[in-house]
């Protein structure tokens, strides 16, 4: 929702669906919230805030835990949808340790918004704006903030995997709502074939299959009955994942991001050098 004001849902929706890693199927209710409440999580009685701190290292997906007792895992499909549609203020119940990965996109989450409907409320909104540029770099990974005097939240993605059907690629533009719907809302998560027993054997993907996630076989192709949504799909879903990410700031963000071979915690460490030199906020 384009807007200076902040927002909220008109009414409540809600979904279920198993968690791509836990394999344990859970409830989600996405209610509305009052102005300056932020995005909210509520997970067994307690509430956990949305803020750049309460991320925990986890490989595969972002983690959000308070270090007393209740964190919930796999938040960034459905952060992504809330940051790309204008959603400041939204009180998400989950009866599960992990978000359902539904089709391992975010556009179940965007139909789920879009049910629910939006509504203006009377505060401003609050924008994380980079002030200052800030890099990290970690195992090949660059990732990179800079200020910009345009309005919103540009990205420039790039990301390189070993094998024929992804290969380098890349994405750019700005990320307003229609964009997001358009051109990355539907992109699905993605595995390697040759990864999985290994994220397995580690405690991932136990609820991971061809209804959640692209799987890119050994033999070249792409094992889903149906084939890519874009022929670029991978570095659309990181963009899906870095505008989630970046969510986790707890308002949106205004500046230009350029990412090479993002991942959950490269994001949040960028994430957290702008909070730490005290950025501002508009």
């Amino acid at each position: 929702m384009d807007t200076a004001k902040q927002c909220s849902l008109r009414q409540e929706a809600s979904t279920r669906g198993v968690g791509v890693h836990s394999g344990v199927e859970s409830r989600v209710i996405l209610r509305p919230a009052v102005a300056g409440s932020g995005v909210c999580f509520k997970v067994g009685g307690k509430v956990l805030p949305v803020a750049p701190g309460l991320v925990k290292p986890s490989p595969l997906c972002t983690l959000l835990d308070d270090g007393a007792g209740a964190s919930l895992s796999t938040v960034e499909h459905l952060m992504s949808a809330l940051h790309a549609l204008g959603l400041d203020n939204v009180l998400v119940e989950v009866d599960g340790p992990e978000l359902p990965i539904l089709d391992g996109s975010a556009l179940p989450w965007v139909e789920l918004i879009d049910q629910a409907g939006r509504v203006e409320l009377e505060a401003e909104r609050v924008w994380l704006r980079v002030e200052k540029g800030e890099v990290v770099e970690e195992h090949g990974r660059v990732l990179a903030a800079e200020p910009d005097a345009r309005a919103g939240l540009r990205l420039e993605v790039h990301v390189d995997f070993p094998h024929p059907q992804i290969g380098k690629q890349a994405w750019r533009g700005v990320m307003d709502e229609a964009t997001y719907r358009r051109e990355i809302a539907p992109a699905r998560t993605f595995v390697l074939e040759k990864d999985i027993a290994a994220a397995r054997a580690a405690g991932f993907a136990k609820g991971g299959s061809l209804d959640n996630a692209v799987v890119f076989g050994e033999n070249g192709a792409v094992l889903n009955p149906g084939g890519l949504r874009f022929a670029d799909e991978p570095v659309r879903h990181k963009v899906l994942d870095a505008v989630g990410d970046l969510y986790m700031a707890g308002r949106p963000v205004w500046g230009k991001f350029a990412l090479t071979m993002p991942g959950h915690t490269a994001n949040n460490r960028l994430l957290r050098k702008i909070f730490e030199v005290g950025q501002g906020a508009v």
